[in-house]
């Protein structure tokens, strides 16, 4: 068994959350539908979540937590999670949300996965209001689906 630290989980979800702002940037330029490149615009602007999460943090809190090894290494969240979507050039505002909405999930799954192991409190609350944020997230875009706003 590998030994990894919740930095290496954190690193690899901020290159998921980069991924994510990539994929809505790459959405936004080739769509031809401008609520569909103005949602996905913004979208590719607010993924940002791990370094505000942290940011509330002392240095030492950080150093602590970052250095805490794991027992075993969660399923990350990576570029599977994209496999799972089929988005055409003429994709919907709609059909973007859906995505998403399962884009988040993996994030979920994996920061949960962190939260199934025995850590101290300090790693479990950062963990939980990640899940929240995104939790949160997924709810915003679920009412911006209902809306029909774009």
């Amino acid at each position: 068994m590998a030994i990894i630290t919740i930095k290496d989980v954190l690193e690899h979800a901020e290159r998921f959350e980069q991924m994510l702002a990539d994929f809505y940037a790459d959405l936004s330029e080739h769509s031809g539908r401008e609520g569909v490149r103005l949602l996905t615009d913004y979208m590719s602007r607010h993924r940002k979540r791990i370094a505000d999460a942290l940011e509330r943090r002392s240095p030492e809190q950080v150093q602590r937590i970052c250095s805490t090894p794991l027992k075993y290494e969660p399923h990350a969240a990576d570029c599977n999670c994209f496999d799972r979507i089929n988005l055409p050039d003429n994709a919907s505002a709609a059909m973007v949300l859906d995505a998403a909405v399962t884009l988040d999930e993996c994030l979920v799954s994996l920061y949960r996965q962190v939260l199934q192991q025995s850590v101290d409190e300090g790693i479990r609350e950062l963990f939980e209001s990640l899940v929240r944020v995104e939790q949160s997230d997924e709810i915003e875009l679920k009412k911006i689906k209902a809306m029909d706003y774009f």
